[in-house]
């Protein structure tokens, strides 16, 4: 591949930069430049507002995605690029945090967890509409909660979280968002810490700084997956830092938050690993002790949320079987798909790994694990499988992170097409790409140099 100088890849990134940033700073407010264009049918149309300047915010970045891949091997030893990236992430950021959340309403419900907690009140006990809360409603918050009339669904770390949070005075969306971008800015220090461990290029850290999807679902939609990236991503850290017990702690709280980082562990468990599973369960379940109180409670909505067919969003593979397959249903399904993400961990728990293969193999199991979801699949779901892609370049979940937000426009009604425009490419371009890389005898890892 031809490289392109330093001077160029700098100077192309500063205009890139320059180019997304006023779209980021207008925002929403572009939507009645989109309804002059009849590019969208009403300013009142939000979900395809947010599609056209999230295609325009996507052009730009796979232009800068192309310059940072076209790098020479002495790239990453020249600051300036990654002072241009660091740059433009922070501000884009920033632009966003002020904004009410637009596409989504979970970020009411973490408020609204602090704050019952910051009243003395365990999370688990009672629903929102609950008359038990009902001097706790506010204009603010309360009215945008979703599931009004359902427990809680997050974990303890996550109530451990929105408590500290609410004591620390952030009420209101404003102040939660920033909170997420503080540390999914500190997600991209501890990704280019992992890049240069890794002797890849810093820069590919644009990868995730730069990607339009997570800095709309965490600066300006605030999920809490903000938070569990981080620890995802320190726990990789401690991995390659020889810090077993840190690695194992950090991915605990990350699991904490939401459980679905747990699926990384057979991953960094290498010596010891029983050991490992000990403390990764210990730490998870210490965090309960606040809210036992709440006796079978403490589940809160999990349960409901993994059985109720009508809890299905967005799903691919799965909705494919179910159509193709009348005889199965949705819970059959569901429990072949746990048997199948079980299948893998356990492969992975009994291969020798070194740093590698370690990160290979972590890879390959939020890969699955999107693949086989079994409950709903929003776009930032897709979040914590971005900062991968800085490691492993791969053309299908590239494509695939800037389909999902077209899942959007059936929030207000069906849209079965939209879920084959998402899946159906993602699933040939991932053959495409195990047969390539089957045919080679080796992996896509480590592309150390693009030359």
């Amino acid at each position: 591949m031809k490289t392109i100088s330093d001077m160029q890849k700098f100077s192309g990134l500063v205009c890139l930069g320059l180019l997304g940033s006023p779209i980021y700073a207008l925002n929403f407010n572009l939507a009645g430049l989109f309804t002059r264009a009849n590019l969208i049918a009403s300013e009142e149309d939000l979900y395809r507002s947010f599609l056209c300047q999230f295609l325009l915010l996507g052009v730009f970045y796979l232009i800068a995605l192309r310059m940072v891949f076209r790098t020479s091997a002495q790239s990453d030893r020249k600051p300036w690029t990654l002072v241009v990236i660091l740059f433009f992430a922070c501000l884009y950021r920033l632009l966003l945090v002020p904004t009410v959340p637009a596409l989504s309403t979970d970020i009411y419900r973490y408020i609204w967890d602090g704050r019952v907690q910051a009243h003395g009140i365990n999370p688990y006990l009672h629903p929102p509409q609950s008359e038990a809360l009902i001097g706790l409603r506010d204009e603010a918050i309360y009215p945008r909660i979703n599931r009004p009339g359902s427990p809680t669904i997050y974990p303890a770390g996550a109530q451990i979280l929105f408590h500290a949070l609410s004591r620390l005075g952030v009420k209101s969306t404003a102040a939660f968002k920033g909170a997420v971008a503080l540390f999914d800015m500190a997600s991209i220090l501890v990704l280019i810490m992992i890049l240069i461990h890794l002797k890849l290029p810093g820069e590919r850290v644009l990868v995730y700084a730069w990607h339009p999807l997570v800095i709309y679902e965490l600066a300006n939609n605030g999920h809490l997956d903000g938070f569990i990236l981080f620890f995802v991503l320190l726990a990789l850290l401690f991995l390659l830092q020889k810090r077993p017990a840190g690695s194992i702690s950090s991915l605990a709280l990350a699991a904490s938050l939401k459980l679905y980082p747990i699926i990384i562990l057979p991953a960094l468990l290498r010596e010891k690993r029983l050991r490992g599973c000990i403390l990764f369960t210990l730490i998870f379940l210490s965090l309960y002790l606040p809210y036992l109180d709440a006796g079978q409670g403490i589940v809160g909505f999990l349960p409901e949320y993994f059985k109720n067919p009508n809890e299905s969003f967005n799903l691919g593979l799965k909705d494919y079987l179910l159509k193709i397959l009348p005889i199965a249903n949705h819970l059959v399904i569901t429990l072949a798909f746990a048997a199948a993400l079980l299948a893998a961990a356990a492969v992975v728990w009994r291969m020798p790994k070194d740093d590698i293969s370690a990160f290979t193999s972590a890879y390959i199991l939020v890969s699955l694990s999107l693949v086989l979801a079994s409950g709903s699949l929003h776009p930032w779901y897709l979040i914590v499988l971005i900062p991968f892609l800085a490691l492993f370049p791969s053309p299908a979940w590239l494509y695939f992170s800037f389909a999902v937000s077209l899942s959007y426009l059936t929030y207000d009604a069906e849209a079965e097409w939209v879920r084959h425009i998402e899946y159906i490419p993602l699933f040939v371009l991932l053959t495409l790409e195990y047969v390539a890389f089957a045919r080679q005898g080796q992996t896509c890892f480590p592309w150390r140099h693009a030359e």
